[in-house]
């Protein structure tokens, strides 16, 4: 791969910082109060839960909370209780959004038409408890809430989500801007040096091993980074080869030729097909032992047959 100049790099930058400003401005407006609710979504592993955290960090400081995973509806309606003029921010919440009686909770606290008070009210048969929320609602998915059924699809559209993406060039940008200054991963410190080496080594095993939009940031942040560090400290030379085993699905090694994993990958493809079952099934099996779409599947399936 030929390497990305510096003058690239800052090119990407400057439009990516745009597109964050916008961002920026929509987190800003949640929190001073102009707007009650954000839904921002887009892939997984591009940064968007790591912008919106550090924005909030910046913009409102403590009046803030982070909510996560799973959560039942009267757990949710009592951290809104004990926080109603904060900021709260849910990420990976899908089990939440798909609950009626939790979505109705977030739906009261995204706000009324025409900026009347916002009342919340959880009532049980022994309970009732009521809440003016004053504060705001950021959501943070992997899909566009306002273009899929379930409880929050109308309050979603009518905010009307950002999509917070990166194509291949600008991921390419961030990772080797991200290597520029160093990290320590476990107590092991990396240089610059190393950083960027494991970036590079990256970017050329994704565009030879899978899509390249399989290419994201918490590969190399989470994944690569890490990998390298443990190799370094044990003095081991392998972590290129557990990378490549990750991308694939499959223990393989930096040593096999392109076209010994091209083939290796064809023979899968015309293995899951031959055991029968329905297209959806082989599919499901593809993706479950590679990782990979179904493009890629019925690719390989195609040239496994003509070679």
């Amino acid at each position: 791969m030929k390497p990305m100049s510096e003058k690239q790099i800052n090119s990407l930058t400057v439009k990516i910082n745009k597109r964050r400003e916008i961002l920026e401005t929509g987190v800003r407006q949640v929190v001073d109060g102009f707007a009650s609710a954000l839904f921002v979504w887009g892939p997984p592993g591009l940064g968007k839960s790591h912008l919106l955290v550090t924005l909030l960090d910046s913009l409102a400081g403590s009046q803030w909370l982070h909510h996560t995973a799973h959560s039942t509806p009267k757990a949710l309606f009592l951290s809104l209780m004990e926080a109603p003029a904060s900021v709260h921010l849910f990420e990976d919440c899908e089990k939440i959004l798909k609950t009626d009686l939790s979505s109705s909770i977030l739906r009261a606290a995204c706000g009324a038409p025409n900026e009347r008070t916002r009342k919340i009210t959880y009532e049980t048969a022994h309970e009732t408890h009521r809440i003016s929320f004053t504060g705001g609602v950021i959501v943070a998915t992997n899909e566009n809430l306002s273009r899929k059924n379930g409880p929050l699809q109308g309050v979603a559209s009518r905010f009307r989500p950002i999509k917070w993406e990166l194509d291949l060039q600008e991921r390419m940008a961030v990772i080797l801007t991200i290597a520029r200054t160093g990290c320590v991963r476990n107590g092991v410190s990396l240089t610059a040096k190393e950083c960027k080496r494991v970036a590079t080594d990256l970017i050329d095993m994704t565009r030879e091993t899978t899509s390249p939009l399989d290419l994201d940031i918490r590969l190399y942040t989470e994944h690569a980074l890490p990998a390298f560090a443990q190799a370094k400290l044990s003095g081991a030379k392998n972590w290129q080869d557990l990378m490549q085993a990750k991308l694939l699905g499959v223990a393989t090694t930096v040593d096999d030729t392109q076209e010994a994993r091209t083939r290796k990958l064809q023979q899968l493809a015309q293995k899951i097909h031959l055991e029968g079952k329905t297209t959806k099934d082989r599919v499901n099996k593809w993706k479950e032992l590679t990782n990979l779409g179904p493009a890629i599947f019925f690719r390989h399936l195609k040239n496994s047959k003509t070679v």
